[in-house]
């Protein structure tokens, strides 16, 4: 049965619903006395209480209308109704006008132009209007009004005569029947939007429709389960696709914490739906360079880096091959020391090449295992970023079976599109010459390269880069550090940075950190320098013996890392081996 919610603004139309109210037997009906404003507050609260229609009147009607998403029924000012209300006043010998919204003022000025009277209307679309135009007729001369309830109310506190426009019977029953017919269009329309919303909910998509002010009004299942306490209309890169679908499908792949997703746009007329899936559901992605556990593959949908910096010749040289090599789409390989910025300079060539729309994919090919390259082939993941660049770090790092699958990779036309950028420790082609690399591999990305020269090698950059990073920190951190002392600079400039640019940012950072002056001092420096030596030692102390050579080899090994690890103690290291000292320094030699 409909359960409909009748909003009456005067108490004679809420006596004449209760009558009414006992003869219809097929809606439930339920009756409040509320104008304008009340009336609103009734509808709102009555919109979760399980009504299926809301009857009203006039302004009333007009203001529920916009404030609500249920059907409102008007009950409309009929011939009958305004026929009767222009006969009660036809004996006025006062000026008369008709003042109210356009609900009521339009029947009723076509009655009285075919009537032939001569009664002015005058139609409001706010209820502040009422007041100004009343005031403005009475000026006039106008002394009788004739509206709907807002109008009479506001007429008889300027002393002119109020009539107000009642409803009949009639009006109502064809509210009532307007009402029947409303329910049945509006029943079958909730059985069609439950019929696709169960369809859409069984879809393993997130589904999402915007419209074009970029606000979400309708999620699927998947879309609110993914993005449950997310305001995604509030992402920059979801705004900005919105705004970018028009006529064509739009395929954006886009970073929502903590996954990556692959996002198809199509344009339906006022609206923007985007269908989201998963870029690697067997997969978890991060930002964090520290992470203790890499992943294999790293998708960054734009490239935030520190750029290149220094003014030496070489770094220059690398800086101008790049601008150089971003022009086209031919695979660059960049060789270096490890920590020497060859990531850089692969992010600056995809930032130069790519409109950032295309993804950056990072394999790091020092974790990579054979199910996982495996498992980016059968999940089609190189076709689905076509248009993307690959980056294979430290390639130099594959066996020589991953080398070989990878080869196929690169060789198959159907990945033609794909840009590669590579990069490795040490130059290639003694690995290619000795068989321990893939020639043909080698040969096809290696057909550009860029080398980046060792930190040691290039000193005069030393100053610009610890510059560059102090400025990197401040907003990190905060500090009093605003620069660093000359003869701190140099020892810095003197040190051989073993780990080249990252190792010098670390210390850079520790040194940030602790000194609580405006510059480092030189004191500050060679402390932490000590620090990262003692680092490397002990590093080194606990690096994994090499089994690849002899059995005396090995063991000799065995013997160097006990004494460095007791302090070049013989004694210590001979006790802790089991022998005695001059056993000791006899396998030493």
């Amino acid at each position: 049965m409909m359960k409909a919610l009748v909003i009456v603004p005067y108490e004679g139309l809420f006596e004449m619903m209760k009558e009414i109210q006992q003869q219809v037997d097929d809606i439930q009906l339920d009756i409040e006395l509320g104008n304008l404003h009340e009336g609103v507050a009734i509808a709102k609260a009555a919109e979760h209480n399980g009504y299926h229609v809301i009857i009203s009147r006039g302004g009333t009607a007009s203001m529920i209308q916009e404030a609500v998403s249920l059907p409102v029924i008007d009950i409309q000012v009929t011939g009958y109704d305004v026929l009767r209300i222009i006969t009660l006043v036809k004996g006025f010998s006062r000026k008369a006008a008709i003042v109210g919204f356009s609900n009521i003022t339009h029947g009723a000025a076509t009655i009285c132009k075919l009537l032939d009277l001569d009664i002015e209307t005058f139609t409001i679309t706010q209820e502040i209007e009422v007041q100004e135009k009343l005031a403005h007729l009475k000026s006039l001369g106008y002394e009788v009004v004739i509206g709907d309830v807002v109008t009479v109310q506001s007429a008889r506190q300027l002393g002119l005569t109020g009539v107000l426009i009642t409803s009949g019977k009639e009006a109502i029953i064809d509210a009532l029947e307007e009402a029947r017919r409303t329910y049945r269009i509006y029943s079958q329309l909730q059985q069609d939007v439950s019929l696709f919303q169960s369809i859409l909910d069984c879809n393993e998509q997130a589904v999402g429709v915007f419209n074009r002010e970029e606000k979400m009004v309708y999620g699927n299942e998947r879309f609110n389960k993914e993005f449950h306490g997310m305001n995604l209309e509030n992402l920059p890169e979801i705004k900005r696709l919105i705004q970018e679908t028009r006529d064509e499908i739009q395929i954006k792949t886009i970073h929502i914490h903590p996954s990556f997703w692959k996002i198809t746009a199509s344009s339906k007329e006022d609206a923007v739906v985007l269908f989201f899936e998963k870029s690697l559901p067997h997969q978890t992605h991060f930002q964090d360079r520290e992470s203790i556990q890499k992943n294999a593959i790293e998708i960054h949908t734009s490239a935030s880096y520190t750029p290149i910096s220094g003014k030496s010749e070489a770094i220059q040289r690398v800086l101008k091959q790049i601008d150089q090599y971003s022009i086209g789409e031919e695979p660059v390989w960049i060789i270096g020391e490890t920590g020497n910025g060859k990531e850089l300079a692969a992010q600056s060539l995809y930032s130069k090449r790519k409109s950032m729309n295309e993804p950056f994919i990072v394999v790091q090919c020092d974790v990579l295992n054979a199910e996982q390259l495996k498992d980016l082939i059968n999940d089609d993941f190189l076709r689905k970023f076509a248009n993307g660049v690959i980056y294979l770090k430290n390639i130099d790092q594959l066996n020589g079976y991953l080398q070989n699958e990878l080869n196929k990779i690169v060789q198959n036309e159907k990945y033609n599109k794909l840009q590669w950028l590579v990069s490795s420790e040490c130059n290639m082609e003694e690995k290619v010459k000795t068989g321990t690399f893939n020639g043909e591999l080698y040969h096809s990305l290696g057909k550009l390269t860029i080398c980046i020269p060792p930190l040691r090698e290039r000193r005069e950059d030393i100053e610009d880069l610890v510059h560059v990073f102090i400025s990197e920190l401040h907003p990190k951190y905060g500090s009093l550090v605003v620069g660093i002392r000359q003869d701190a600079l140099m020892e810095l400039t003197n040190y051989d940075w073993p780990g080249n640019v990252e190792q010098l940012k670390q210390v850079i950072e520790q040194l940030f950190l602790q000194t609580k002056a405006y510059y480092i001092e030189k004191e500050d420096v060679d402390v932490v320098l000590k620090r990262f030596d003692q680092q490397d030692k002990k590093s080194d102390a606990l690096a994994p013996i090499d089994l690849s050579g002899t059995l005396e080899e090995i063991e000799k090994q065995v013997i160097t890392k006990v004494l460095e690890e007791e302090g070049l103690n013989q004694s210590k290291a001979a006790k802790r081996l089991g022998i005695n000292r001059s056993t000791l320094w006899r396998k030493l030699k």
